[in-house]
């Protein structure tokens, strides 16, 4: 069960800095709105921007793990990602690919625009599919729904503009919305104001305690996708430090629809 439970927060980790937005997401971007528009307006179009960018029907990705936990050796994982985005919803096939202990676990992770996502497993032990929401806890300490992001959750507001390490960036602040539930209340989310690739992310509990920190230490600057190529997660709650790094990046003009079945995930899941 650890495991099923990993592959699901590796998975979040690919989504949360990298955008889950569908491919006609979004609106006008922070640049384009007066300065005299309300925080809530530009805090509004800087997220929606991002997720707009970063969007694509067909995505696939190598990322490696490496994750450090207090009083436990190093683990590293590579995991292969295949996504599918439609305007109705984004379908993701995740798998370790490599790691230390030979790990082989897949999971698939449907997010239907606006609704709560389902993940899926293959118990081949039993010969059955599990499904399970994004709200348990796993390793080290995080849950599936922080890591995919779940901006829709969030109302969100203009901070200011400032900089970091040099490069001008969009501070917003994401309040959780009274209808929805996750384990951060509140998120302040910098933004480089070039590209709109994330920069820092920092979560806090409803008693105001900040409970994660990701910091983007690598940059692509690829003209049509950038994105942060390697992010550093600091969790002082479990006293865990994750460093993602993508390794590979691809937009194929399509990915069969088999990928993205419960039959390509039980294949995967007896190999």
């Amino acid at each position: 069960m650890k495991l099923f439970f990993l592959i699901v927060a590796l998975s979040g980790f690919v989504y949360l800095f990298t955008a889950c937005g569908s491919p006609d997401s979004g609106g006008p971007a922070a640049n384009g709105l007066s300065k005299t528009d309300s925080p809530d307006s530009r805090g509004e179009a800087v997220v929606a921007e991002y997720l707009k960018r970063d969007a694509a029907p067909f995505r696939k990705m190598r990322v490696r793990f490496t994750i450090r936990t207090e009083g436990e050796p190093d683990a590293i994982y590579e995991i292969d990602n295949w996504r599918k985005q439609t305007p109705e919803a984004t379908t993701t096939l995740s798998q370790i690919v490599k790691s230390l202990d030979n790990t082989d676990v897949a999971s698939l992770i449907i997010e239907p625009n606006g609704q709560k996502a389902t993940v899926v497993t293959y118990a081949s032990s039993r010969g059955e599919f599990r499904e399970t929401d994004t709200k348990k806890m796993f390793f080290g300490g995080l849950t599936a729904g922080e890591l995919l992001g779940e901006w829709q959750k969030y109302a969100f507001r203009l901070v200011s503009e400032k900089e970091i390490d040099g490069r001008k960036v969009f501070e917003v602040e994401g309040k959780l919305k009274p209808d929805a539930d996750s384990v951060a209340s509140r998120m302040v989310a910098s933004f480089r104001s070039d590209n709109y690739v994330p920069v820092e992310l920092h979560l806090f509990d409803n008693n105001g305690r900040e409970i994660r920190t990701y910091k983007t230490t690598e940059f692509k600057d690829d003209a049509d996708h950038p994105y942060a190529a390697k992010t550093k997660a600091d969790n002082p709650i479990y006293k865990a430090k994750i460093t993602i790094e993508i390794v590979a990046r691809e937009f194929p003009s399509a990915i069969d629809d088999s990928v993205f079945s419960r039959e390509r995930l039980k294949q995967n899941m007896r190999k």
